[in-house]
């Protein structure tokens, strides 16, 4: 699939270095502002600069001559739960993305969990499978809509579920916490073998939630969709069936400055910490055992994010991680999520 900017031009340019023109243009000039100063000047603006430096060169070290281009992808992911807490257990520590290198929280982002307009509004996930949103958003590049992949399965129409039915009354928040990690380690297997299973007979009265997920990848030339609806892939419902579904899919190739108008890499706004994230996917991409979107692909990452939460959860051997110690994604107020901070 061929991709092109917003001003139409093609994605990738001939610039001698395999880079983008505009990522291309913009090392150089990181490197020639920071040549302007002295290496003991001290000043604030010295400062700035040297980081922006020491990212873009730490950026280039890790592309080492490859063409690759930052990509982010936002997924809308949906599930029954009776309420905000339950629902953001599911879809913020549970129902996430898995890149190759597995749950790295550092490369996306969450809005949410809100209520479902639909649900809200006294429509039932059962009776509205045409998936109506609370606001109007771009339609997924390719696949089913997120009011079937996300929000109801029409034909069956039951309520995505994420996490599997309630456990048995009076057990505690973390008893009940470990049976839907359990039940979604079960349905990351059942992803990762492409087998699916019936949903619960009796599915809960509870409304709809949503979340909006920003998740940033690399990607080669023409692979940047077929990364997305992989990502998109590894966000399953408890019938081992993708929950999510991709809303907007744009390249990130850096920024004017607001002050003098100069091109800023896009690693200015990454920090060193997020750029070893990035590389690390896209090598693991390179060297892994199939191409962007492949079913091979696929099943090693969703068999290998099983095996994930069943360590941090502790339901297969050694002790569980403690709840203050496992990697959460700050949930943001807007729809769209928050631009991650720089990683410092």
């Amino acid at each position: 699939m061929d991709e092109t900017t917003e001003t139409g031009e093609p994605p990738m340019g001939i610039s001698g270095r395999a880079d983008l023109p505009w990522t291309a243009s913009a090392v150089d000039g990181v490197r020639r502002r920071a040549a302007e100063y002295g290496p003991h000047d001290g000043s604030v603006e010295w400062s700035r600069r040297r980081q922006e430096s020491l990212d873009v060169e730490a950026w280039e070290v890790r592309r080492c001559g490859r063409t690759a281009r930052l990509w982010t992808a936002e997924l809308l992911v949906r599930t029954a739960a009776p309420n905000a807490v339950d629902a953001a257990f599911r879809l913020v520590t549970l129902a996430h993305p898995y890149h190759r290198t597995g749950h790295v929280p550092r490369l996306y982002s969450v809005a949410g969990p809100i209520l479902w307009r639909g649900a809200a509004a006294g429509v039932s996930a059962e009776e509205d499978v045409d998936g109506g949103g609370p606001e109007p958003s771009p339609a997924p590049p390719s696949g089913p809509s997120p009011g079937t992949s996300a929000g109801t399965s029409a034909g069956t129409q039951h309520p995505a579920l994420v996490g599997g039915s309630p456990h048995r009354g009076g057990a505690t928040r973390e008893e009940a916490e470990r049976a839907r990690a359990a039940d979604h380690a079960v349905a990351l297997e059942l992803a990762g073998r492409g087998v699916r299973r019936a949903p619960p007979r009796h599915a809960p009265g509870w409304p709809c939630w949503q979340v909006w997920q920003r998740v940033s990848f690399l990607a080669g030339p023409g692979d940047a969709p077929a990364r997305a609806a992989e990502l998109a892939a590894t966000v399953v419902d408890t019938r081992g069936a993708p929950a999510a579904a991709v809303t907007r899919l744009a390249p990130q190739d850096g920024r004017r400055d607001p002050v003098d108008g100069h091109l800023v890499h896009p690693a200015c706004d990454l920090g060193p910490h997020r750029i070893d994230a990035l590389w690390d996917d896209f090598d693991a991409v390179e060297t892994g055992l199939g191409d962007p979107g492949e079913p091979v692909a696929l099943a090693a990452v969703c068999l290998a994010a099983a095996r994930e939460v069943r360590a941090e959860f502790g339901l297969g051997d050694g002790d569980p991680v403690p709840a203050a110690h496992r990697a959460r994604c700050a949930a943001t107020s807007g729809a769209g999520g928050a631009e991650p901070r720089a990683d410092r």
